[in-house]
């Protein structure tokens, strides 16, 4: 016997005259053609879902169901013979089918007709573009306005964007309110038209005498208005037959080409245009007096159902299919809720039987179910059955929802053929909720995250309030797009227009300058905004406090958002006054004293040298604080040896130390600079740990490099910089090319910031293939800038810069959106869906942002986040170890990729493939480059392999240069391989040849490398 097949249906919904007389049609002649139907209702906005793709046969799409990219995709991609009705589909050279009304011709003749009961300013009601059926029905009337010498002014056009009811009141409203500039027109829908003619009447104005007007479909609307509204019948059960025929003809033979079916219409007139009804309906009214209490009651029908069915809505009652039985158990045999929950080994989404019930049965039970075959969108929906009846699973309907995540759900109702025709008429009104039900299903579920959501806030603001109990700290939060200021405390405070929006009215006037100072620096140059501060508090005394912040950027990274803490310090201070004293140490205002005592004696030279314990960070993260605390300590007593009577030592905060050496000969600063550094960075015992301990200096000259102590001070912060720059370390002391680097610096950030104004930045791609076959496996972006004259310039020339004043964290959500973008572009071209490598910075890690970019990113574009992999590099996430296992972590529950990139240049790579949840790890070029001439080299590549194959751990090369590399990384069971032998990085029209384009079709591309 040979199976009944499975048209699948997809509209983007259920209700209205037009959409539900073609679902209509399409069950009864369904049933005469004896197929099975899965109706899939889209919602009418982007769907890209390949839900029951291996359930179906072929596709009826009506409409705008489908954007067109996915209507090629499902041709090419999932080679399913296809007809559209109501959707031009030339455009696309698809080999599909369409089928259609002739509506060019249909609204010409709707125009001609106008004009020969004397109307001369004819108006087109409806879109010109937004649908192809209505785009027709515009050129129809543009060609016959055109044909009568009429003219078509701008004032004639009307489109609100709603063809229903209330979008034909508001039309009603404009064209009154503009003084009628029209007296007919050809409108789009007859309900569109109904609104008109209801809301003309109720203002006083008569249908035809001030407005006449033709309608679209022919619906029982229209024939029982108040006004007989005349419209054009599109034949919908025709056009629905001819579709499905032809749907089975191609199922039968794939080979068939494009055809086109362009079908006659009717047009009825009515007194809405100026005719009176037609002998014929005359005679089919007076032979059928009942079709207009039949349509009466079928709107008692349709209220009492939703009058039902809203009592449901009012109460929330159902969350789950079985609250639905009472409403829907003599339509539907069965209902269910699939849910995703991650995704599956092939990075697809994973779904889950999250809800079922038999309305018939009345259980929730499917122990005849195997649930796996269902965890796919293309297995769905899934079939039910009952003492092994199909009936169950002859009509199926589909509404796909997505929920807060992002992820897909699918709500699906089972019912045979004969209940879809027996009481078609309630059956059809049941339908019509399903958009409804759908909706109510997402709104259900964001109210489960608002309630959870609510929980998390009270639960912060409890926390907060025993926060505030135990603390005296004040946090703000500065928000400058909206000019609000937030306080934990209750202060009397004023929003001013200041840099700081007034925060500035609690710091002491003379701080004023140096808060400042740091907001501008923190903003240009993205340094850590962290200033002792003399704070007023509510008596009008000041106190000294540490101020802390950070701060949120828009994607073109201009601060949005600072947030931060204020904390006293002032006894702190003092009881480290008290011990600094005795140490030899000078407090900060003591410092500024003596310097400028100095200053103005004009008898001694001094150096001013900046000093900062280089990775203080990491070392506090990896072993505790009480371990950087003892490292400060003992620093102290070394600088406090080191210096000379005279000499003056002080400690600025954290681990930044700052010392005024007087000397007479220049070469005396040299050897006290390197010096200290070598005596620092000997091997020191501290808690049964070695740690390798070594600083930073940066140096200035009194009286060569300044004359005060604010500018002494700032160029030995410029030399500092510039050794961080060259690599930590080392000692410099200022010389006038660093004021260059910095105009260079500020020149390098004018042109990030137009880049990112100007979307000057691209992206290159660098294939990644596996080792054993060459075969595609997936690529790496790559960021270039493209200057002004057109110069293309690498990361290098441009991210220190990019990291260093902070714009990294907008560069590198350009580049993710950016990637999104281009992998969604290559499926809308037909291509498989593609492994996405992205290089992710530590200060993006580190932003507060950049959760919710990335999720915003993947919400926006649609990316599926299985087909992203984001590279970390192994010292980013050693620098930031506990903030980086937190995002790393969020990360992987979003369901992307996480890559260690550059693995094994760092000193601690075990204990990072220990600690984070990494699945794929990349070898650092410089191994890849020596294991060939170098043993060593080999034994550490094959190592490191090892390593990742016992933690079950992805692997890719990078840099493979030549055949001897891949050769024997193959052999030691390397996995992927990038680099030149394989590709250099190309643009994305080149790196195409690499991608694999479609099933069945492994020949067009490339991808195999030879």
């Amino acid at each position: 016997m040979q199976r009944q097949q499975t048209i699948g249906v997809l509209t983007p919904f259920l209700g209205g005259n037009y959409y539900s007389e073609i679902i209509q049609n399409i069950h009864k002649i369904a049933n005469q053609l004896n197929v099975n139907l899965i109706i899939v209702r889209t919602g009418g906005k982007y769907y890209n879902v390949p839900i029951a793709m291996n359930r179906v046969d072929g596709w009826i799409v009506i409409n705008v169901a489908v954007e067109d990219h996915f209507l090629k995709q499902m041709e090419e991609r999932y080679q399913k013979p296809i007809i559209a009705i109501a959707k031009d589909i030339r455009k696309l050279k698809m080999s599909s089918g369409m089928v259609c009304a002739d509506n060019k011709r249909a609204a010409y003749e709707a125009v001609k007709h106008l004009y020969q009961h004397g109307h001369r300013n004819i108006g087109y009601i409806g879109s010109s573009d937004y649908m192809d059926d209505m785009h027709y029905r515009y050129l129809g009337y543009l060609e016959a306005m055109k044909d009568l010498g009429l003219e078509v002014k701008p004032s004639y056009l009307y489109d609100v964007g709603d063809m229903t009811v209330f979008g034909g009141k508001k039309t009603a409203e404009l064209i009154i309110a503009d003084g009628f500039p029209i007296t007919a027109a050809v409108v789009c829908t007859d309900m569109c038209g109904f609104g008109i003619v209801e809301k003309l009447m109720e203002k006083g104005y008569r249908v035809p005498e001030h407005f006449a007007l033709i309608g679209f479909d022919n619906s029982s609307t229209a024939r029982h208005s108040i006004v007989p509204i005349s419209s054009i019948e599109q034949n919908l059960e025709t056009i629905v037959q001819r579709a499905m025929e032809k749907l089975l003809l191609r199922i039968e033979d794939s080979g068939r080409g494009f055809e086109m079916d362009v079908l006659p219409f009717r047009m009825f007139m009515r007194q809405s245009c100026g005719c009176s009804n037609n002998e014929q309906e005359k005679l089919q009214e007076q032979s059928d007096v009942s079709e207009y209490a039949n349509h009466i009651n079928a709107l008692r029908t349709e209220n009492n159902v939703n009058y039902e069915f809203n009592r449901y809505i009012l109460g929330y009652q159902f969350k789950k299919i079985q609250d639905l039985s009472l409403l829907l158990e003599n339509y539907f045999n069965w209902g269910a809720i699939m849910r995703q929950h991650g995704y599956t080994t092939n990075k697809e989404p994973k779904l889950t039987i999250h809800d079922f019930y038999h309305f018939e049965k009345g259980s929730s039970e499917f122990h005849d179910m195997y649930e796996l075959r269902y965890e796919t969108l293309h297995n769905n929906p899934p079939a039910f059955e009952v003492e092994g009846s199909s009936d169950d699973n002859e009509v199926v309907y589909i509404l796909p929802y997505r929920l807060t995540q992002n992820n897909w759900s699918l709500l699906s109702f089972g019912t045979s053929s004969e209940k879809t025709l027996t009481r078609s008429t309630d059956y059809l009104r049941i339908v019509h909720l399903f958009d409804i039900i759908s909706n109510t299903f997402d709104r259900i579920a964001l109210l489960d995250e608002s309630a959870s959501l609510n929980q998390q806030h009270q639960a912060l603001k409890e926390r907060n309030e025993v926060y505030n109990r135990l603390t005296d700290d004040i946090l703000f939060e500065i928000d400058f797009s909206q000019k609000k200021v937030w306080l934990n405390r209750k202060l009397k405070f004023q929003i001013r227009d200041t840099p700081l929006l007034g925060l500035e009215v609690f710091v002491h006037p003379n701080d004023i300058p140096m808060v400042r100072k740091h907001f501008y620096d923190h903003f240009r140059d993205n340094k850590p905004f962290y200033v002792e501060l003399r704070i007023k508090d509510a008596r009008g005394h000041f106190y000294l406090a540490n101020v802390s912040a950070e701060s949120t950027r828009d994607r073109m990274g201009n601060i949005q958002k600072l947030i931060g803490a204020i904390r006293d310090i002032s006894k702190k201070r003092v009881e480290e006054e008290e011990t600094s004293t005795v140490q030899g140490f000078y407090n900060r205002r003591r410092f500024y004293e003596a310097i400028k005592v100095m200053i103005n004696e004009e008898t001694q030279k001094f150096a001013l040298c900046v000093l900062d314990i280089d990775n203080f960070k990491l070392i506090n993260d990896l072993y505790g604080h009480h371990i950087g605390d003892d490292i400060i300590d003992q620093i102290s007593e070394v600088l406090i040896r080191s210096v000379k009577q005279g000499d003056y030592v002080s400690r600025f905060g954290g681990d930044e130390f700052v010392i005024l050496f007087q000397y007479d000969h220049v070469e005396e600063v040299d050897r006290f600079a390197l010096e200290l550094s070598e005596q620092i960075s000997q091997r020191m015992n501290f808690i049964n740990r070695d740690i390798n301990l070594s600083v930073s200096i940066g140096c200035s000259l009194y009286p060569s490099d300044g004359q005060d102590y604010e500018e002494l001070l700032r160029k030995a912060d410029i030399a500092l910089f510039q050794v961080k720059h060259n690599g930590k370390n080392n000692y410099i002391k200022f010389n006038s090319q660093m004021v260059n680097y910095q105009q260079d610096k500020r020149k390098m950030e004018k042109m990030l910031r137009d880049a990112l104004a100007k979307e000057q930045f691209l992206l290159l791609f660098q294939p990644q293939v596996y080792a054993r076959n060459k075969r595609f496996y997936g690529l790496e972006v790559l960021l270039r800038m493209r200057t002004e004259s057109g110069e293309i310039l690498t990361p290098d020339k441009f991210i220190p810069v990019a990291e260093s004043v902070g714009l990294i964290v907008p560069i590198g959500a350009w580049v993710i959106r950016a990637a999104c973008e281009q992998g969604m572009e290559w499926i809308k071209q037909g291509y498989d869906p593609i492994k996405i490598s992205i290089n992710i910075s530590g200060l993006q890690l580190k932003s507060i942002q950049f959760l919710s970019t990335v999720k915003e990113i993947i919400e926006e574009t649609g990316m599926n986040p299985a087909n992203l992999t984001f590279e970390i590099t192994e010292s980013t996430i050693i620098d930031q170890s506990y903030a980086a296992l937190h995002v790393i972590e969020e990360i992987r529950k979003l369901g992307i990729s996480v890559a260690i990139d550059d693995f094994g240049i760092s000193y601690s790579s075990l204990s990072v493939l220990k600690n984070f949840p990494i699945e794929i790890l990349k070898i650092d070029k410089s191994f890849i480059r020596e294991m060939v001439t170098d043993e060593k080299g080999y034994k550490i590549v094959n190592a490191i392999i090892n390593i990742a194959k016992s933690l079950d751990m992805k692997i890719v090369a990078e840099g493979v240069e030549d055949s001897t590399q891949l050769e024997l990384l193959d052999e030691l069971g390397c996995q992927f391989i990038q680099g030149f032998y394989i590709s250099r990085p190309v643009n994305e029209n080149e790196i195409e040849k690499f991608l694999v384009h479609r099933k069945g079709d492994r020949r067009r591309h490339r991808h195999i490398i030879e």
